[in-house]
């Protein structure tokens, strides 16, 4: 008999304060079991333990496979869904198409359309949809893997474990966690703003031409492939900073392990498309880091400086919405000054309001010629899994892109001899002859 027929799920209703927190109690042929979370600290504790027995007797195997599995999915159904067929608000918020009616368990969620972008478990009442935890996976790597195992941080980085944490604490409490280093992924962003700017550069002839950039946000690139795949034409083949940080380092390390650190659930999804996995191993957000710490007892304000700046004030712009154009139209302008069509720059987060720009530009209402899209409000800083409120992670990154030593890539050495290791002696040389950070859509 499969576990989901022999789980009974009750319902219990507290009250505190005038307000209701619902909790669900799983019960297996009778015995209370651990709720998800109860589970996921007890496991977590014991990979950072070193055990090798990490689920205590009588766990459900449905939940304990979630938290160990990687490579499930973005979205998992914890339990089963227990909502009328015409009631189910988790389907209804899906803009990709990507949950279906499941049989005996209610919903299904079809990971190949999945976006991770969290809509469903938003409108998810019953709270039968989660997010997809990699992090005791990451830990067992950290503990068991005989090679180098790097940590790949996105600038939104910037506040969320505390104002007076720098980039060098966090540098010095990853490596206590057991990581082999940290790189920035700022310091690619550099390499793609060059990129995106050569590409608009030589691509943008007449006044007609546009280009809609490839990086950063994987339900930007979503959204177009999959709903306006009519306008691929007009965006760059170019990978997105983490999988280029991720290529960059399988290629200097090929024994190596990478980890990439965010605020997003949708690089979860896109590690695993079939054009670019391979790059990134393992997805964790700022969320589960925060859980590996508590359990840790880890402070990163308590920990020393290991500084090591890698990026410009444009790479790590890229947190922030508007951060990408205002990064490649400053590139642009140094690149070519007397450039007679300008860089003209319209962005656009949130799905509907990018869906609003892409309907604009379809219609020909464009009003610029270089559109940028981040799915989250505010950009990066917003994103699902970011710990402090997007007001607060603009103004850090803010303060970190202001403090960094170089404006823009072009001015950037660790790019230049990043890439010098690579076997290129200047960043034109790599962008026209090497294919790493290419994509084709």
């Amino acid at each position: 008999m499969k576990a989901w027929k022999k789980t009974i799920v009750i319902l219990f209703a507290k009250a505190y304060n005038d307000a209701k927190e619902y909790v669900f109690v799983l019960y297996l042929e009778g015995k209370r079991m651990d709720t998800l979370d109860e589970l996921y600290f007890t496991m977590l504790k014991n990979a950072a333990d070193g055990k090798v027995e990490l689920a205590p007797e009588g766990a459900d195997p449905k939940i304990v496979e979630c938290l160990v599995l990687p490579d499930d999915g973005t979205v998992v159904r914890v339990k089963p869904c227990l909502c009328p067929p015409d009631e189910r608000h988790c389907e209804d918020a899906c803009e990709w198409d990507a949950l279906k009616p499941g049989g005996e368990v209610g919903i299904a969620v079809d990971p190949k359309k999945c976006v991770g972008c969290q809509a469903c478990i938003d409108a998810c009442e019953m709270e039968s949809l989660k997010t997809k935890k990699d992090i005791i996976p990451v830990v067992q790597e950290l503990h068991q893997y005989d090679g180098p195992v790097y940590a790949l941080v996105a600038p939104a980085i910037a506040g969320q474990f505390g104002a007076d944490v720098t980039l060098g604490k966090m540098r010095a409490t990853l490596k206590a966690l057991g990581f082999t280093g940290m790189l920035e992924v700022a310091a690619f962003a550099d390499i793609l703003t060059l990129k995106e700017a050569l590409e608009f550069d030589k691509n943008i002839r007449s006044e007609n031409d546009f280009q809609l950039t490839s990086c950063c946000c994987p339900m930007w690139i979503a959204m177009i492939k999959k709903l306006y795949h009519q306008l691929l034409p007009n965006v760059p083949g170019s990978v997105s900073p983490m999988i280029a940080g991720g290529r960059t380092v399988k290629a200097l390390h090929p024994q190596a392990k990478t980890v990439f650190i965010g605020p997003c659930l949708a690089k979860k999804a896109e590690k695993n498309e079939p054009d670019i996995e391979g790059a990134i191993d393992y997805v964790l957000t700022y969320q589960e880091l925060r859980d590996l710490l508590t359990v840790t007892n880890l402070n990163p304000a308590e920990m020393p400086e290991d500084s090591q700046p890698h990026a410009s004030t444009t790479g790590i712009s890229y947190a922030y919405a508007g951060g990408v154009a205002a990064a490649v139209k400053r590139t642009l302008e140094k690149l070519n000054p007397d450039r007679k069509i300008k860089l003209a720059t319209r962005r656009a987060d949130g799905v509907p309001g990018c869906k609003e720009m892409i309907n604009d530009i379809l219609a020909g209402n464009r009003d610029g010629n270089f559109f940028e899209g981040m799915g989250c409000i505010g950009g990066c800083v917003g994103g699902p899994r970011a710990i402090i409120p997007k007001e607060e992670g603009k103004k850090q990154v803010q303060a970190y892109a202001d403090a960094a030593e170089f404006e823009t890539p072009m001015e950037n050495p660790y790019v230049i001899g990043m890439l010098k290791a690579l076997g290129f002696n200047t960043v034109e040389e790599f962008l026209t002859k090497s294919h790493l950070y290419d994509r084709q859509f």
